[in-house]
């Protein structure tokens, strides 16, 4: 009887024994398993912060050398000049040094030797140059390709800001810009809000939102007349009746999706139509809120011009006939097709734009031919102070992808000379100016320009 008893208690004694081996074997594997995740999550943090950090340097490293490129632009006009100016003479426009070479329109060609061997094979050919025993090439294998756009191509808003004559003449540009018959059915019918907006308020719109006073713009004057567009009545109330209530920003705009909140731009058809027809592709932009004030005839597309031409004769048939209008629009970005492809400014001057759009030599009979019809600009002298033939300001949009990160960023950058901060605040906040020059004017010639916007996403 002990000795079965015996068995039997030894038996139980094992029992236990396995389920608390088993226990402790199914713990172990729960805390290995455990640990693996927890490895497998820090390996994989630990990369993708890898491949942000290298994401991100490519995506700098591509905005400094687009920053290069810009600088180099008049060291490269000098050199191919001997080459330009008989193509320009070829073209009917005299054997004169070449203005501003669009050299941003290449950007990627040129920066493509330093994101892959394909991109050094390109630019090799192009150039005649060996780049097989060049070292320390096609790093960048993450960049995409780099887009430059010159914000001086664009219309600028934020020259509200400068004085009542810059006023009339930014609200003549966007008269130009909506002028077009072909977008009549905006202004007619009532906005998402529910309301009617017409061009008058449109344009009045954007004026009283960036400006510093608190004085109604008369855009209806502007377009009924001349005119001085002067008023006296204080700005209309639209913002505060808002829910919830809200103020106008009467100072420049930090990006150009701020007009969005303005009355009538709203309307994500009319935003399309007039500012913004394509979003992936910033080329295609007609407003901006940088620039120097002018546009720069060789670079703004059909649009923009056409939307300047407007501005100083809103009596033309191409401004109120929409097949005239497409017709300008067309024959304009068939020409840039070629010349901006080969590096060769459409114009030379501003008055030379201005004579090809009344039909005068040299490039204006050329033109007509290709059905263009020639302009009557009622107000020469005020389209030739909206113009220009070289740009200063541009944007700089570079984007990296390695492994899982994915960085993109958006410098803009000013190439004017910038006024020198006074010595004394220099050498208080701590710094040189070891980096720029200084031409006793007061004026700072930093080479490579000054960063004013920057934007990582």
């Amino acid at each position: 009887m002990r000795r079965r008893l015996g068995a039997a208690g030894s038996r139980q004694q094992a029992g236990v024994a396995l389920i608390m081996v088993l226990a402790a074997m199914s713990l172990m594997f729960v805390m290995a398993e455990q640990t693996r995740d927890e490895v497998e999550v820090y390996s994989l943090s630990a990369a993708v912060a890898r491949d942000q950090l290298i994401a991100e340097a490519q995506a700098r490293s591509a905005v400094g050398l687009a920053a290069v490129v810009l600088h180099a632009e008049p060291a490269i006009r000098r050199a191919i000049a001997p080459v330009l100016t008989p193509l320009m003479a070829l073209m009917g426009r005299g054997f004169q040094a070449p203005p501003q070479i669009p050299i941003w329109e290449q950007a990627d060609l040129i920066i493509g030797p330093f994101r892959s061997r394909d991109g050094a094979s390109a630019m090799g050919e192009l150039a005649r140059v060996d780049f097989g025993a060049a070292k320390n090439l096609g790093g960048l294998t993450g960049l995409a390709p780099v887009v430059i756009v010159d914000e001086d191509s664009r219309i600028n808003v934020n020259s509200a800001i400068r004085s009542s004559v810059a006023q009339i003449l930014l609200a003549r540009q966007l008269q130009g810009l909506i002028v077009n018959p072909a977008l009549n059915g905006f202004f007619e019918q009532r906005d998402p809000d529910g309301q009617f907006t017409d061009r008058p308020t449109l344009l009045a719109g954007v004026i009283d939102y960036i400006d510093f006073d608190e004085v109604a713009f008369d855009a209806q004057s502007l377009l009924a007349t001349t005119a001085t567009a002067a008023s006296t009545a204080p700005e209309d109330s639209f913002f505060v009746r808002l829910r919830p209530p809200g103020r106008r920003r009467n100072a420049p705009l930090d990006s150009l999706e701020e007009l969005r909140m303005l009355r009538g731009f709203g309307d994500d058809d009319l935003w399309h139509a007039v500012v913004d027809p394509d979003p992936g592709n910033p080329r295609r932009r007609t407003l901006t809120v940088w620039g120097q004030g002018a546009v720069n005839v060789n670079t703004a597309n059909g649009q923009t011009l056409l939307a300047l031409v407007c501005a100083y004769s809103p009596d033309a048939p191409q401004c109120s006939d929409a097949s005239q209008a497409s017709t300008f629009i067309t024959t304009i970005t068939m020409v840039q097709a070629m010349t901006l492809s080969m590096g060769i400014p459409l114009f030379t001057s501003t008055q030379n734009f201005i004579a090809t759009v009344q039909g005068r030599p040299p490039m204006g009979p050329m033109l007509t031919q290709l059905g263009m019809r020639p302009f009557t600009v009622r107000d020469a002298a005020g389209l030739e102070r909206s113009i220009t033939v070289e740009s200063k300001v541009f944007s700089i949009y570079a984007e990296a992808e390695v492994g899982a990160a994915h960085v993109r960023v958006q410098a803009v950058l000013d190439m004017r000379p910038q006024p020198e901060a006074p010595a004394a605040f220099m050498r208080a906040a701590g710094m040189n100016m070891a980096g720029g020059t200084s031409n006793g004017l007061g004026v700072s010639t930093t080479p490579g320009g000054s960063m004013i916007y920057w934007r990582e996403d």
